[in-house]
């Protein structure tokens, strides 16, 4: 817009150069103040108009130059600008993550993904003047809206946060949603409000949480078994030990006795 006035203002300015020079040139050849005005006739000095004439094509050829110039950089400006345009076109439709554009609550810009991962057309979204629709109940929107969003958006000037939307079908679609605000001193200007599907996430968690429990649940059980196992050896232990025991304390008895009955057939006793 800043460059489209710059041009603007040039090419007036070399129209308004061509004009004058123009009129400055007929006054000259067609002597205009005889015709308008009735002054007396002056008669046209022919090597006067030739030099002046020259010097308006040396002074008019620059200018006619530049405002080429200045058209060519106009043309090739707007053409960057126009593919930039579509380039980002390209990438907010193409985008895995439906991306708005929010201004006073209402959506005044919506890429075709949002129709993919909440099902509701871009139409509906452009036409409600909330997204309350797409929350549970108003009382959720609400409070989203001024806890979640609002309160800390006012803050940063962006917020992320998780949340389970209603789809068109009416399951609901875990998400993660970012908002960055365009200007934080003055949220009125708007949101760019992005939506990213978590449901395959939240699949892939549920898998390995259902896949930790039954873990934690087999080594618990083998836990237990191993603790089985050990008392079990810690029985067998003891009573091994024990049986070894009394075997030595027979054996010590047996020795007694042996050394006993052998005094007593000693014939010097």
């Amino acid at each position: 817009m800043k460059h489209n006035l710059k041009y603007k203002l040039r090419i007036s300015i070399a129209t308004m150069f061509a004009i004058l020079s123009f009129l400055i040139f007929a006054i000259k050849i067609i002597d205009m103040p005889h015709f308008i005005f009735g002054v007396p006739h002056t008669p046209i000095r022919w090597t006067e108009v030739f030099i002046e004439f020259m010097a308006l094509i040396l002074v008019g050829l620059p200018f006619l130059y530049l405002v080429g110039k200045w058209e060519s950089e106009a043309q090739e400006t707007e053409g960057k600008i126009e593919q930039s345009r579509k380039l980002l076109y390209v990438i907010l439709e193409g985008s895995p993550a439906a991306i708005l554009f929010i201004k006073n609550h209402k959506v005044i810009w919506a890429g075709k993904s949002v129709e993919d991962i909440l099902g509701w057309p871009v139409e509906k979204w452009l036409s409600e003047p909330s997204t309350e629709f797409c929350y549970p109940s108003k009382e959720e929107f609400e409070t989203i809206e001024r806890d979640v969003i609002y309160k800390d958006i006012a803050k940063k000037g962006r917020v992320a946060y998780e949340y389970d939307y209603v789809h068109k079908d009416g399951h609901l679609v875990p998400a993660v949603v970012r908002m960055q605000a365009l200007n934080k001193n003055n949220l009125d200007e708007g949101f760019i409000f992005s939506i990213i599907d978590n449901t395959e996430r939240k699949k892939a968690e549920d898998v390995i949480k259902k896949l930790n429990e039954s873990l934690e649940q087999k080594v618990a059980e083998r836990t237990k078994e191993l603790a089985e196992k050990i008392n079990e050896l810690e029985r067998f232990k003891d009573a091994t030990v024990n049986r070894e025991l009394r075997m030595k304390e027979l054996r010590d008895e047996i020795s007694a006795l042996k050394e006993k009955l052998q005094g007593k057939a000693d014939p010097k006793q």
